[in-house]
């Protein structure tokens, strides 16, 4: 391999492909970093997140990104780097158990996602869950969602009651559904949701 690359300006057959691989490190990290990017910014486009979580995603990756290149071209020229990488690997288990530890609430906030692709119901719709192994129904109408819970309306003995259903629960029971008159898709709503939260966030711009 080393007799295909040439001696460049004095530089050694190693160090030539060293920059090589260098080169290829920053590609690689910097085009990790922009597919996120974009990734995080569609997701706060079309309501999926805030505005917030989407500012804290892409500071974690870049940086994440940014240490994994740093250490990746500190080894291709020949830094020992085994004490960092043992250091950094005990962060990494640490973030893990920290994900499992809130996988709860990231399994809602992907539920949610998959409750826009998919639209088993809409707001406005009336709908049941049924549990028939535990005895379980819950029913209402659909007046709103969120990424960790969807709020349902029911009447109780004359009285409205809210109840809020962690966005997960809907995949692992029954749906039974009554369309309702005037309904949106999920996707609208959150769309609308986002769009009201950005203008309230300028009009408290505008008073400082």
């Amino acid at each position: 391999m080393e007799n295909l690359v040439p001696n460049i300006a004095g530089f050694s057959h190693k160090e030539v492909l060293s920059f090589i691989q260098a080169g290829i490190i920053l590609i690689v990290a910097f085009s990790v970093y922009k597919l996120f990017t974009r990734l995080f910014n569609k997701f706060a486009e079309n309501g999926f997140i805030h505005e917030q979580l989407r500012l804290t995603s892409t500071f974690t990756v870049r940086w994440l990104i940014i240490i994994i290149a740093i250490l990746s071209l500190m080894g291709t020229f020949g830094v020992s780097v085994e004490s960092l990488w043992t250091a950094f690997s005990a962060i990494i288990v640490l973030f893990a158990i920290g994900f499992v530890a809130v996988w709860s609430v990231l399994s809602n906030m992907f539920c949610s996602v998959l409750l826009v692709i998919f639209a088993p119901f809409r707001i406005g719709d009336e709908i049941e869950l049924q549990d028939p192994a535990a005895d379980i129904r819950v029913s209402g109408k659909v007046t709103g969602i969120n990424l960790m819970h969807t709020t349902l309306v029911a009447s109780h003995d004359g009285e409205e009651e809210i109840i809020r259903v962690p966005n997960n629960f809907f995949f692992h029971k029954y749906i039974r559904r009554l369309p309702g008159k005037r309904t949106k898709s999920i996707k609208t709503y959150m769309a609308e949701q986002h769009e009201h939260a950005v203008a309230e966030q300028n009009i408290e711009a505008e008073k400082k």
